[in-house]
């Protein structure tokens, strides 16, 4: 039985809530939304006693479907100022499910920094007043070996940082980051510096004996279609970072602050190169797993000559803005900022073009590897110039009074530039949640005949992809295997199967793509409430007008299309 673990902090209390016919429905990213949408003033302060921070499980967490226990974290946002779900591997989605918490909710704020302890019978709190001060790596060093999950914030969610993340710690204690929209924020704002999760006399995620076989059925069907899609072999061989070449052969990589298309020296990134590397470097591992049941292993452990840890994982997202969208093509570099940003607990996009900014202003020298290092250090010491990085790619521009900020809703762009993956610009200028890739990126296949820089049919193909990666969230699943329904949306059967099996109820065949569209459609209309409407669909002005070098394109998509794209 699914339940909801409530949690007052100012009061530190809890109570147990039996999931009500209104939320039953949903789980995950899902079930973020209708608790924020259901309980909470839309107008109400990000960063004030009203908003809920929210740790939900997915629909088959728990269970043997393949890839499904990525947690979801949500709260009002304090940097796009709507709805934020931001989504993470590590082991706390798998140990909640299995502990029957659907979600455990946040509500006010503590008066003095706390540690809220999660067990089966639910919460015990703890100063955290000698934790203060401490980064990511040291809270999961010190209690990861004791705690089934380990749930942090570093120095930048202490200050309260508008991109700043929550760390989630995996089994072997590298910390998974949920990054996007200043979660981290929410919870510093709580005073909530670190949650532990012991799964001490917790069971199974329970499947009806009279579904079982059946349930086993659908998840050797969909795990067979995982790993017979071509694009899983090539995530397990070389991560995330097998898109480096491949979107810099495109022509759409952001390079200089998405001035151009292609950077040159981009193949230092790769997931080719960090290959080759595996090779020389001691502990260098290629295959690493986010989270239990994975069946890709497309994260890495990057070390330096030595052996040393850099950092583990770099992924693509990182390697695009803080590598070639500055033009650093040194891997190492990047690597330890990524680390510096995985401590302080800061978002690696909003970094990565808040320091292409920097660049833009004369602070750094373009491609100056060792200089964004020793910048990014400084969000740790907390100098002026640290404290800006900490708050994003829109609060830095503004600062140094750079008119050219890659953001939407104030948050930072994803590695792929829109006027190339058109339908990816549609996606960034409408989804809910700002700036977002994995709300709805839309990437041509060599077999198809989508054309990424039609000016014509991005919207629909943008609407259809937000809703399969929204219903994505709220199953717990990774993004990236599941892209094989998009290629053969029979596969959709497997899913809705199994989620019906969990939800008691038969669902329909379209159950999946409505999932999205129902949760999307709260969103929208929170959002609205909140101010953010209809005038904000859009990217910065340069896109419209600046053609990109690769392809001789500007972002052109008809606007009615975009303002169909959720039918408001």
């Amino acid at each position: 039985m699914r339940r909801l673990l409530r949690v007052n902090l100012k009061k530190k209390t809890y109570a147990w809530e039996e999931l009500n016919s209104t939320y039953r429905k949903y789980a995950g990213h899902g079930l973020i939304t209708s608790i924020l949408f259901n309980e909470m003033d839309p107008k109400a302060d990000a960063l004030g006693p009203e908003n809920k921070l929210i740790i939900a499980t997915g629909l088959l967490s728990g269970t043997p479907f393949p890839n499904a226990n990525r947690v979801s974290i949500g709260a009002k946002s304090p940097l796009t100022g709507g709805i934020k779900e931001a989504n993470s591997g590590g082991t706390a989605a798998k140990v909640l499910a299995q502990m029957g918490i659907a979600a455990v909710v946040f509500e006010d704020a503590a008066d003095d920094w706390t540690t809220v302890k999660v067990t089966k019978d639910g919460a015990t709190f703890e100063s955290a007043s000698a934790l203060v001060g401490k980064g990511n790596y040291d809270i999961l060093n010190t209690y990861n070996k004791d705690y089934a999950s380990v749930i942090s914030i570093g120095q930048a969610g202490e200050k309260l940082a508008k991109s700043s993340a929550i760390s989630v710690g995996t089994s072997d204690g590298h910390p998974r980051m949920a990054a996007r929209g200043g979660i981290g924020a929410v919870m510093g704002s709580k005073k909530l510096k670190l949650v532990l999760i012991d799964d001490t006399g917790a069971g199974k995620v329970e499947i009806p004996a009279d579904k079982k076989d059946v349930f086993r059925e659908n998840v050797r069907a969909m795990s067979k279609a995982i790993m017979d899609f071509p694009m899983t072999g090539g995530l397990k061989a070389l991560g995330t970072a097998v898109l480096v070449n491949l979107v810099d052969q495109m022509g759409c990589a952001p390079t200089k602050n998405f001035r151009y298309g292609r950077c040159e020296g981009h193949e230092k990134l790769s997931g080719e190169y960090m290959m080759e590397l595996s090779q020389k470097r001691p502990n260098f591992v290629m295959t690493h797993k986010c989270s239990d049941g994975c069946l890709v292993s497309c994260s890495n452990i990057l070390t330096d000559e030595q052996g040393n840890l850099l950092c583990a994982s770099v992924e693509y997202e990182t390697l695009a803005l803080v590598g070639t969208n500055c033009c650093i093509t040194d891997l190492d570099a990047v690597a330890k900022i990524n680390y510096i940003c995985n401590d302080v607990g800061v978002d690696t996009m909003e970094v990565g073009c808040a320091l292409a900014i920097c660049m833009d202003a004369g602070l750094l020298a373009w491609g100056d590897g060792d200089a964004a290092v020793k910048l990014a250090s400084e969000m740790k010491e907390g100098t002026e110039k640290g404290s800006m990085l900490i708050d994003g790619a829109q609060a830095t521009g503004e600062k140094l009074g750079v008119s050219r900020i890659p953001t939407v809703k104030r948050q930072a762009l994803a590695g792929y530039d829109p006027r190339f993956l058109k339908g990816t610009g549609v996606t960034y200028a409408t989804s809910p949640m700002g700036a977002d890739h994995t709300s709805g990126n839309i990437i041509p296949t060599p077999d198809g005949d989508y054309n990424p820089i039609a000016q014509t049919g991005q919207g629909p193909v943008s609407t259809f992809v937000q809703r399969h990666n929204t219903a994505v969230d709220c199953m717990g699943f990774c993004l990236f295997p599941y892209l094989v329904c998009c290629a053969v949306p029979a596969l959709y059967q497997h899913i809705n199967t199994c989620a019906g099996i969990m939800l008691g109820e038969d669902v329909s065949e379209n159950y999946f793509i409505e999932l999205g569209a129902d949760v999307i459609n709260m969103e929208l209309k929170f959002n609205e409430r909140a101010g953010i409407t209809k005038a904000d669909d859009k990217l910065p002005d340069f896109f419209y007008s600046e053609k990109l070098d690769t392809c001789d394109q500007v972002f052109d998509v008809d606007t009615k299309e975009i303002e169909a794209v959720h039918d408001r």
